[in-house]
Order: structure tokens, then sequence, then C-alpha cells
């Protein structure tokens, strides 16, 4: 979700430039005890299996490739165990019957920022809207090895970045014509790569006032006509006030009551409605069918039921399709504001919400993102090894539908203004030297942005690339960055690491972090952290295959091995 959109039009209220970081308003279980500090000797190895290790699941008897499982944390005793209901036929109904698999391999990339509105204006792009910008970079984005494309919402808006939705069916917005947005999907799919729409349906902007002059009346003169109106007869395109949540604190509509968390800039949609839902699937099949796009990013989807985003999907893209949800619960924090060691009611809260979408869709592992950037930015990358030895976020409880990723629109750059026309920071640097790429609200630290790509990339889960990360800018910086990012990607291509892959956790101590990975085709082993001395036996000679080295840079290094060939 864009947080803190500035509103620009009295059709949607001022909120304010920032709803708050998951740090200042966590709101998730605190825990009081001291995190546990660096083990003088590393434990045997622990395998993330896709249920607890042991005898007789799957982490020992071999992991079942494509059927997503998960544990239940309970947060009374603060015990996960791995009695959760056993999934619904209908969501996976074998090991080689998930249709999610064929994203497993995926690298997703977010393509765009939090300045693409304005890229034109702002220099960032060589006279060219975002979408040909984009347009232009296929190329790049092909050699990079990535699968899928994330593109920013489509519709006019009231807001410049699309986030405040308004004229569904208009899209000629600031990234973009409608006709460049068609060219730039049939290109994308003619190259092999799938693009995404970033769907914003908790809430939309009203166009017109009722007769008490509240903004609850969407006009929808775009909208075509249902298919029970015969043709060439006229009918009430209009939304009315019951089609938004009767308990809305600001917009009072007369629908039914929330599904989901209200959001009060505009007016929240009354999903439970069949007609919204009906409208609301037809827009995103004209999407699909006449725009081109093959899957969808379900902005703010704590907003509304769960229940709804799998029916959207399957009425429009399907199950298979390369879905994901933004579902941000809050991490735990201790009393003195540090990340708490124990993140099992965030990522439980993941779990839940994918159980109720019956795994319709993926989600963003922000536990992940949680851990991973406190570990590396305080060296206490002892953190990145739960207390059952696996993974500390969504990809070591159900790393099949987890998006891990470093940055995005939200969490990344330093919260410069989208509509600013300065082009310069806050404290008087330039924009792209600064990194105002996004609004600032959880960012990865910079100097450890790398150690998170060597992470997500050689580790379970299906990762996210950013813009501004991964693709050379027009004056030709973060070239070096998006070179190495590169080299990255390739390397968990060449391995044939997949959402599913097996990792066994080395060492977790506080400047150092091992780990190894089992692709379809080669091992990879991970070190992150300062530490240079290396024990010999955790890379051992097999063989005569040997390790190579694949990557590196800053307290950070990959290696490679292939896999013995069988005679």
């Amino acid at each position: 979700m864009a947080r803190g959109i500035p509103c620009l039009n009295p059709r949607c209220i001022q909120h304010g430039t920032n709803l708050g970081s998951p740090r200042r308003h966590a709101r998730g279980v605190r825990t009081t005890g001291a995190p546990k500090r660096v083990r003088k000797s590393p434990p045997p190895s622990s395998s993330m299996g896709n249920s607890p290790s042991r005898p007789g699941s799957p982490s020992l008897a071999g992991p079942r490739a494509g059927t997503p499982t998960r544990l239940r944390y309970d947060v009374s005793t603060g015990v996960a165990t791995d009695d959760a209901p056993a999934l619904a036929p209908d969501q996976t109904p074998s090991a080689s019957a998930d249709p999610f698999s064929e994203n497993y391999a995926s690298v997703m990339l977010q393509g765009f920022h939090w300045r693409s509105c304005n890229a034109r204006e702002l220099g960032l792009t060589a006279d060219r809207s975002w979408y040909g910008e984009v347009l232009a970079n296929i190329p790049a984005l092909v050699q990079t090895g990535v699968d899928a494309v994330w593109l920013p919402p489509p519709s006019h808006s009231v807001s410049p970045e699309g986030y405040l939705p308004q004229r569904l069916y208009d899209l000629d917005s600031r990234y973009g014509t409608k006709e460049e947005l068609k060219t730039l999907c049939r290109e994308l799919k003619a190259a092999g790569i799938k693009p995404m729409a970033d769907i914003v349906i908790n809430h939309r902007c009203a166009d017109t006032q009722d007769e008490n002059g509240a903004w609850r009346i969407f006009s929808n003169v775009s909208f075509p006509p249902t298919d029970d109106v015969e043709p060439g007869k006229s009918f009430d395109r209009t939304w009315g006030p019951w089609a938004i949540v009767k308990d809305d604190p600001v917009f009072h509509g007369e629908g039914n009551s929330d599904t989901g968390e209200s959001f009060p800039p505009a007016p929240d949609l009354d999903h439970a409605n069949d007609r919204v839902r009906r409208e609301l699937t037809a827009w995103l099949n004209w999407l699909k069918n006449s725009v081109g796009f093959v899957g969808w990013r379900f902005d703010y989807a704590k907003g509304y039921g769960a229940s709804f985003v799998k029916e959207y999907v399957d009425n429009t893209v399907g199950a298979g399709a390369m879905n994901v949800a933004e579902f941000w619960p809050e991490a735990s924090w201790e009393p003195d504001g540090r990340l708490a060691l124990d993140q099992n009611p965030m990522r439980q809260s993941m779990c839940d919400w994918l159980d109720r979408a019956k795994a319709s869709t993926a989600a963003f592992d922000f536990a992940t993102k949680a851990v991973l950037q406190e570990a590396v930015a305080k060296n206490e990358l002892w953190r990145l090894r739960d207390a059952d030895g696996k993974p500390p976020g969504l990809i070591g409880w159900w790393p099949q539908r987890a998006v891990t990723f470093v940055d995005n629109h939200d969490t990344g750059g330093t919260g410069q203004a989208a509509g600013s026309d300065s082009g310069r920071m806050k404290d008087g640097s330039d924009f792209i030297g600064g990194g105002s790429y996004g609004q600032g609200h959880w960012r990865f630290p910079p100097e450890h942005r790398m150690c998170g790509y060597a992470y997500i990339l050689t580790h379970p889960g299906i990762p996210c690339l950013f813009w501004p990360h991964a693709v050379r800018m027009p004056d030709g910086r973060h070239g070096d960055m998006a070179a190495e990012v590169a080299a990255m990607v390739r390397m968990r291509k060449d391995a044939g690491i997949a959402a599913d892959s097996r990792v066994d956790i080395l060492v977790a101590e506080s400047d150092v972090y091992v780990a190894r990975v089992r692709g379809r085709h080669a091992d990879v082993t991970v070190k992150l952290g300062p530490r240079y001395d290396f024990p010999a036996e955790i890379m051992p000679t097999e063989g005569g295959r040997e390790w190579k080295m694949c990557a590196s840079g800053k307290d950070y290094a990959i290696w490679s091995r292939p896999h013995a060939t069988r005679a």
C-alpha cells in the first residue's frame, strides 16, 4: 500500500504524509526476554524442510515439492507446532498439482518506484513516459533474468502515484497512455516476461457529491454494460453509498460491515456486495483480455476479506498465475524499540491470511524483511536462524507462497514526495544520488543492501527486485549495483534455486551466517557478515567437485558446486 499519499482533491480526505512505520506503531506481541547472543560453537546443521523436523516428517523423509505447509503458533504458550489444519483439497491437492508451482523458479521485479509517475519531469527518463522507460529496458530485464514485472496501478487516480483510484477504465495516467500500456504488456509477454498489474480495490475515490455534499457517488461513466443489460438499452452505472462499507469512519457508507481494516483517505468498498464484486471482476478481466496483464499484485490486502481475493483470482487469471498480496502485519518489538527475537506472531498472521485465501496467491514476506535488515545492520546474524533451525520469516514456514524483497516503493527511499518538481532532496542533494525512490517507511540499510540481495537470491521463496536496485539509471548511476544483482540472479537460475529449495543453516552467529541451499542443478553456499575466517570443513571437496565463487561483495560471498553426475 502506498502509505502517506498526500490528498490532492476534496474527494479524498487529507491524512498527512505518514501513516506510521511498523517500528513506531507496532501492535504485535511484545517480548521481554533478552535475545540469545553468540553461540560459542555452531550446532549441527539444521535443515529447513516443509514441516518441523521429527521422525517421518517431510524434512527428514525428503521435501515434498509443491506442497505448501505451515506451522501453527500459539500466542498463549509461545510454541510453534505442526498441528495446523490440513490444507483443503482445492488448495494443494497433491505435491505435483499445486497450480502455483510454475512460479516457484520465478524472479519478480517491481517495475517502478515512488517517483516514476513524475519521471519525465524530473529528468529520470530520456524524455519518455514511464511505460516507455520500461519498454526500452526490456532487453536488460531479459538479460538480468526477470520473469515477471509488477507494474504500477493502471487507472486514473486522484494521487499521481495511482493509489487513490477513481476512474477505473481510464488508463491514461501519469505513467503513460493506455496504448503505451498495451504495447508494454504485449512486448513484455513477447520477451517471456509476465506483466502484473497493481490492483487497488480496497478503496476508491468518488467523483460526485451526494445531497449532503459528501463524496459518496461513483458515476462510473466508462463502465461497460453488464451481461444482463439488453443491447442498446440504458442502464444505471452509478455506485452510491451502498457500495461503501457502513462502518467507514469517514465516508459513512450504507453497505455491509467492513471485512478488513479501514483506510481513512478514501471510501472503503463493500466487497461483500455482489454487484461490487461482479463489476470489479469484469474490470479485472478487461485488464487481462484487452490490456494484456496476466497476474495481479493486490494492494492493501488487509483491508478486505482474503476469501474475496481467492474469488477475484479464480474468476480472472487463475491460481496458477503470478499473483501476490500485500498483507503487511505488524512486527513484534521490545519495549526499548528493538526488534523482538520472536517474530512467530507476524509470520503466523501471514500464514493465517494465506489459509483464508486458500493459497490462491503468494504474499510478500515482511517477516523476512524485518529480521534480515535488523540482522545485517546490527551484526546480529544469529537472528537468521529461528528456534527450530529454520529461516525466521515466512520462508521458514511456507516458502512456496513467500515473495521476499529488500525494499519497495513504500519501505525504501527517504520519503521525498512524488509530486515535488524540484528534483532535489530535502538535504539539497540531487534526486538520483539521494535515493528518494520510496517513502522511506522501513528502509533496508543502504550500506547493507547487497547483503540483503545475497540472502533473498540464494534462499527459498520467490525474490522480488526493486527497479532502482536492479536497473541502471539513465545517468549511469546504480550500474554497479544492478550488475551485482544480475550476477546473483544468474547464479540462482544456474543453480536451479526455487521457492521450495532446501536450505541448511550451518552457522548463525553475531558476525557470520552461512547457509547451504540445494538447487535443482547445484548446491549453493552463502556467507554473510564481516568475519573472514571460514572453517574449511564447511565447504569440503567431494569427488573432485570444487566450490566456485560466483558472486561477492562487502560482507557477502556466494559459491556454487554442481551436483554429482550419475554414472
